[in-house]
């Protein structure tokens, strides 16, 4: 489901960007996009925390998901 649009970080070279906000997997989740400098999958909605993150260690689990389906 489309929620809107979000600002993502990408975890491989730091890259903030613009993107459409959709649910992961019918979850309160957000699809991991690719990073339109890097082209890495590993991004994540940015965080208002920057120095603490929990949703890091669920996003790492997705990420690895994503890896596992290339």
């Amino acid at each position: 489901m489309l929620r809107g649009i979000t600002t993502f970080k990408c975890d491989n070279c730091g890259n903030t960007f613009k993107d459409f906000d959709v649910e992961y997997l019918a979850t309160v989740f957000t699809q991991p996009m690719r990073c339109p400098k890097c082209g890495s999958m590993h991004t994540m909605p940015k965080s208002m925390f920057p120095f603490w993150s929990p949703s890091k260690v669920i996003y790492r689990q997705i990420w690895e998901n994503l890896d596992k389906n290339k």
